[in-house]
């Protein structure tokens, strides 16, 4: 891990957040190390799954987590004047304090120390989540690596190989009778699609009558035959479903094209 890249870009996501709304400056530590992960995450994403970091991130609860990460955000806010708040919190995993920082103007000298697309990745999501911590965690959790991976094991970045282009097939010239004959189909499609058009308008001019509902004892009683159809109400209770560990490899997971 490259301690140096990372505080740079803690300390730039702190500093972006100076200047968003007064409910979004304040960054705790689960924003910070979700918006480090971010940023390898779009640096992976155009470098061949190579992160900005070189960070082992893992699969930590409802995302990724790395507590090297996690032990250099004390230096790297304090390092630039980062003020930090403690918060009283009931939680064991909660955020205990915030920090924040008043200089409005220092991600522009933060930001020539970073590739652009980490920082057009930060950018983002700092507009885009801010302080917000379900939305933010809720991103991450969706994202590929994540999405591939198990609780308790290291994200792979790595990114699959396009496959290259095959090459088009030289279009066959069409002979002067065949373009003719083509013309001739493309126009009298057009003309028969006008004349849809032409008889949809006409047909949604026509004015519709539509008679109003009667809610008398026929029609609640009907309301009543049919739900008796669908048998005995089903009770409510309650209890606790255990789902297999190989879900976490399930291809629903990932593959878009399952639904």
């Amino acid at each position: 891990m490259d301690s140096e890249k990372v505080d740079r870009i803690i300390q730039y996501a702190i500093a972006l957040a100076a200047g968003e709304d007064f409910c979004n400056r304040e960054l705790g530590p689960i924003h910070l190390v979700k918006y480090v992960y971010l940023a390898d995450l779009a640096h992976a994403e155009r470098n061949k799954g190579q992160t900005f970091t070189g960070i082992q991130w893992k699969f930590h609860h409802f995302g990724p987590w790395s507590v090297e990460v996690y032990k250099r955000l004390e230096p790297a806010c304090s390092s630039i004047g980062a003020e930090k708040k403690s918060i009283p919190s009931d939680y064991r995993d909660g955020d205990f304090f915030r920090w924040s920082l008043k200089n409005e103007n220092l991600d522009n000298l933060l930001e020539g120390g970073l590739p652009i697309t980490v920082t057009s990745a930060i950018k983002w999501a700092i507009r885009k989540f801010g302080a917000d911590t379900p939305g933010l965690l809720n991103h991450v959790y969706l994202t590929k690596p994540m999405l591939k991976a198990a609780p308790g094991e290291y994200l792979d970045f790595s990114v699959p190989e396009e496959p290259e282009p095959s090459e088009e097939p030289a279009r066959k010239k069409l002979s002067t009778k065949e373009q003719k004959r083509r013309s001739k189909n493309l126009k009298e499609a057009k003309i028969r699609i006008q004349q849809r058009l032409s008889e949809k308008r006409k047909a949604s001019k026509t004015a519709i009558s539509i008679r109003s509902p009667r809610y008398d004892e026929i029609f609640f009683a009907g309301c009543e035959w049919l739900d008796s159809l669908a048998g005995e109400k089903i009770e409510e209770f309650k209890g606790e479903a255990f789902f297999s560990s190989d879900i976490w490899k399930s291809r629903t997971r990932f593959d878009p094209e399952l639904p």
